[in-house]
């Protein structure tokens, strides 16, 4: 029997093993940015929803007449990053008793407003604003171991700017509320 000629084997030649490489290579590095582009989507979607938060809170701070704050749990190895509302609740009294009850605890958890879970990688930071205020001597809500994002319930707000992160990159511009609670992003 003769040995097949050279004509009749089969098998993949250098340049088409080189062309399959390429090709996959490409697959591959587009779903890898795709994958960066939802999560990018989603600290995106995490920034909207804060701005919504942000509105709801403001309005309902001047509503009721409460004041509230933005409470942030940074993210940890085994939990993501947080944020919910408190509400400054500073004394109660006995209307029976000339003994006024002070509270430990002033700033107390909103329990209708569920804590906000960020997506994973998502952060935000709060940068507080410089701001006189004029008539105020309350340090339990202005000095320097209170919450930096307040609502003081009479239509003011201790003004600050937001940044959202993603994977420690900013995501879209600086979330800026001024002092009277108008909340506004340059984008």
């Amino acid at each position: 029997m003769n040995p097949p000629s050279p004509s009749l084997q089969h098998g993949f030649t250098l340049i088409e093993l080189m062309v399959v490489i390429v090709i996959i290579s490409i697959l591959a590095s587009l779903i890898v940015l795709n994958i960066d582009g939802v999560d990018q989507r989603k600290a995106m979607q995490a920034r909207e929803l804060l701005m919504l938060d942000l509105k709801k809170i403001n309005r309902e701070a001047n509503d009721q007449a409460r004041i509230y704050a933005l409470e942030l749990q940074p993210a940890t190895d085994v939990a993501a990053f947080k944020y919910q509302l408190t509400e400054y609740k500073p004394s109660s009294s006995d209307p029976n008793s000339r003994v006024q009850v002070i509270e430990r605890n002033k700033w107390q958890a909103v329990t209708e407003f569920k804590p906000r879970t960020l997506p994973e990688h998502v952060s935000f930071i709060v940068q507080a604003q410089d701001h006189q205020y004029q008539n105020a001597n309350n340090a339990d809500l202005l000095g320097s171991q209170v919450p930096q994002l307040i609502w003081l319930g009479n239509g003011e707000v201790k003004p600050v700017s937001i940044q959202m992160y993603y994977e420690q990159k900013p995501i879209g511009a600086p979330i800026n509320i001024d002092y009277l609670g108008k909340i506004s992003d340059a984008e």
